[in-house]
């Protein structure tokens, strides 16, 4: 017997023989493709090899940590950033004169010039006066006296104005009785200074002697501008 045969449509004349089981190979041979193309995807990713970017970078030197110090290490680099303490000047003590002061003096009235010398002893310290031999009042055999008394001026505008006033002055005798201001102690005004000091530089004394011997001697002296008769 013949077996039955199909005929494909829209095609007259041609004729198919039915294979059996074909439906059920189809199927087989479609999923092994399948399959097969589905593992060679990741495959693909190799081949292309043009496509992958090569980037070169430097890679960071790492250096070993240092070894831990030790504690003489740790405590010298303490004290080494510890501020070193800054020396202090020593500030030349000023001469002091530990006695009273002298009770000294120059007086102007506004007619004519009044005056009087009027020594006191006290203790000077002799430290800071070059190693010179220096003496105060009460150490001489005796005060001396004055031989010429020096002009105290008042100045003119201060007198004009009323205006009195005193500088204190640190003066020093010479052994042959001279007078030099070593010294403006203070002064009320600026303007009595110069008078001041020209006045007691002016004066003579006598030589002052300890023992018979001619030695300098230095004291204060107050110089006092007074209007009053």
């Amino acid at each position: 017997m013949k077996p039955k045969s199909d005929t494909y449509e829209g095609i007259p004349g041609i004729e198919s023989e039915r294979i059996k089981g074909a439906k059920r190979l189809s199927l087989i041979f479609s999923l092994t493709i399948s399959t097969g193309l589905f593992c060679l995807l990741p495959l693909s990713e190799f081949i292309r090899a043009d496509e992958w970017l090569v980037r070169t970078t430097d890679a960071p030197l790492f250096s070993p940590p240092p070894p831990p110090k030790s504690k003489m290490e740790e405590k010298v680099e303490k004290d080494s950033h510890q501020p070193k303490p800054v020396p202090k000047l020593l500030k030349k003590a000023p001469i002091q004169l530990d006695t009273i002061a002298l009770d000294a003096t120059l007086e102007v009235g506004p007619g004519d010039f009044q005056s009087a010398f009027s020594l006191v002893s006290f203790n000077p310290n002799a430290e800071g006066l070059e190693q010179e031999l220096i003496f105060s009042l009460h150490e001489l055999d005796r005060n001396p006296s004055i031989v010429r008394q020096g002009v105290l001026r008042y100045p003119a505008h201060l007198k004009r104005k009323g205006l009195e006033g005193e500088v204190k002055l640190l003066i020093q005798i010479n052994e042959k009785g001279k007078v030099q201001v070593m010294e403006i102690v203070s002064s009320s005004h600026p303007d009595f200074i110069k008078p001041s000091r020209d006045a007691a530089e002016s004066s003579i004394y006598e030589s002052p002697k300890r023992n018979g011997v001619p030695v300098k001697v230095q004291f204060y002296l107050p110089v006092r501008f007074s209007l009053l008769q």
